[in-house]
């Protein structure tokens, strides 16, 4: 059984399957609210995290810079896609990771649009700006949960206290007796938030009334040790923070600074503990073996190139819902290459379909031979050496 998506959303003809929560559209769905729509977790998914009632909600993703950047400004319609055979098993892989509270893992060539898939959940959504947290070789998880800079704050409390010892004045952090190791403690507790920051990791757990979207980009560049030491925050839905947990007898709350611009969010006994599990989606550009630990605990999904039809939506995104003179012409040109042998990329797709667009400003399709052209001039393979 289907139903039609909402209104105004999507072309009508579109149908998607009942439980389904994302739609693939990318765009945003006018009066969706998730936190009521979303069924209930499985019982050993649900985490006692308690959401914060004066935390504001996320922007309006629609004019988030980067999400425009990656997906094309938001439109209140678009063009309905095909929902194909291949699509439909991405997409019903997708609603169950959603469903199951399990992390999402894509896995395939660069430039197929596996990060941009956290883009359109997010907007589509309505669940904010999407927590990017890129992997290195150098990357340790606790540097995606949260930075502590003491060295800095240690300076700080020198300076503090050569200052008063100049101008001759007491700290009233002190207490009555003076205790110096007491004097300490609390100053470090009332300071620590000015120099410990949560990272995207961090961020994500934090808890909400709705999940966020967390995007784990390039996990296979990290460290093997990397998947087992996520093991336990993606098991449990929360993570402890030491340097806060040793002051909680001085200051049970304490506030620190996230991975969102400006905000912050109040950390009690140096934990945190998520109520709703983040819908996170971790890219893989090869195929890198993973412990069998860490692939159980995910919904593995391996992304092709979109098809002719995906190709030319995805270009009318990021020309206000407009199809450009030449983008059949091309597309049908970068499916060809592809076929024989070609490893390219969408973006390579968008920078040909902008150049033919600058070059010829009668806004007339091009003939073959600009077409192959323009081709032979931006569609180097990816693994050909430079010029």
């Amino acid at each position: 059984m289907t139903t039609p998506p909402e209104t105004g959303s999507v072309d009508s003809a579109r149908t998607v399957p009942d439980w389904w929560i994302f739609h693939g559209t990318g765009q945003p769905r006018g009066h969706l609210d998730l936190a009521a729509q979303l069924p209930p977790p499985p019982p050993w998914r649900a985490y006692g995290g308690e959401p914060d009632p004066g935390a504001p909600p996320p922007h309006d993703h629609s004019s988030d810079e980067d999400t425009a950047r990656v997906l094309g400004r938001a439109r209140s319609r678009v063009s309905a896609v095909p929902l194909g055979p291949r699509r439909r098993r991405l997409l019903d892989r997708v609603n169950a990771a959603i469903l199951l509270r399990r992390p999402l893992l894509l896995t395939g060539p660069p430039g197929v649009g596996k990060s941009s898939l956290a883009h359109q959940i997010a907007r589509e959504l309505g669940l904010g700006r999407v927590l990017r947290w890129a992997v290195n070789s150098r990357t340790t998880a606790t540097e995606g949960l949260y930075v502590y800079d003491p060295l800095t704050q240690i300076h700080d409390l020198n300076v503090e206290g050569a200052r008063r010892r100049a101008l001759g004045t007491v700290d009233r952090r002190y207490g009555a007796d003076g205790d110096p190791v007491e004097a300490h403690l609390r100053s470090s507790a009332e300071s620590i938030g000015r120099y410990l920051a949560l990272g995207p990791l961090g961020t994500a757990f934090l808890p909400t009334r709705s999940p966020r979207v967390l995007l784990v980009d390039d996990f296979d560049l990290g460290d093997f040790d990397l998947a087992g030491d996520l093991l336990d925050l993606f098991e449990n839905g929360g993570y402890r923070i030491p340097e806060l947990a040793r002051l909680a007898g001085v200051a049970e709350s304490v506030e620190v600074a996230t991975d969102d611009p400006d905000r912050t969010a109040r950390v009690t006994r140096g934990e945190v503990l998520c109520s709703a599990f983040p819908i996170t989606v971790v890219t893989c550009n090869s195929d890198r073996d993973l412990p069998p630990a860490f692939l159980r605990r995910c919904v593995p999904v391996h992304m092709e190139l979109p098809d002719a039809d995906e190709l030319v939506s995805l270009v009318a995104g990021h020309f206000d819902g407009a199809t450009p003179p030449g983008t059949r012409a091309l597309v049908t040109e970068f499916l060809r290459r592809i076929a024989d042998g070609h490893q390219l990329s969408v973006d390579q797709l968008l920078n040909a379909v902008h150049l033919v667009g600058t070059v010829d400003g009668a806004g007339t399709a091009p003939g073959p031979e600009q077409v192959e052209h323009f081709c032979d001039l931006l569609w180097h393979r990816l693994t050909e050496t430079a010029g």
